[in-house]
């Protein structure tokens, strides 16, 4: 004997539920907003030098034009032939993007994490004494 209101079904949950629920098995490609200038950053030069971590000097041959900075920003191939480490390249294409997105370069640049001070075994052995068991 079966009870048909006891059985679970998609199919009796309303529409509307049903209809906003979209599943989509493709990537989806973000739009990048060319980088322009603002009263905070007027040239490129500015901008690399809010950004920090001597973007200025590693980039100083795209700091000549918002055209070429936003050539290094759509194609981001260009900063392997930089010479920047992963971790730059991240940085600054992370800047870039808050940039792009209208935020000023003073509400999101922050200093890079400075060095472990105690490295391996954590809290456990400090400065070679045995600290905690």
């Amino acid at each position: 004997m079966f009870l048909p209101s006891l059985r679970a079904s998609s199919s009796k949950l309303p529409s509307a539920i049903l209809s906003s629920r979209m599943i989509s098995s493709t990537t989806r490609v973000m739009d990048k907003a060319p980088l322009r200038a603002s009263a905070e950053t007027p040239t490129p030069q500015d901008l690399l030098s809010k950004i920090g971590r001597n973007a200025d000097t590693k980039l100083e041959a795209f700091s000549e034009s918002w055209e070429k900075l936003n050539e290094l920003w759509m194609r981001t191939v260009k900063l392997y032939d930089v010479g920047l480490s992963v971790k730059e390249r991240r940085y600054l294409l992370w800047a870039f993007s808050r940039y792009s997105q209208g935020s000023a370069p003073s509400t999101f640049i922050r200093p890079p994490r400075p060095p472990k001070k105690f490295r391996g075994w954590g809290p456990k052995i400090q400065h070679g004494v045995r600290v905690r068991d």
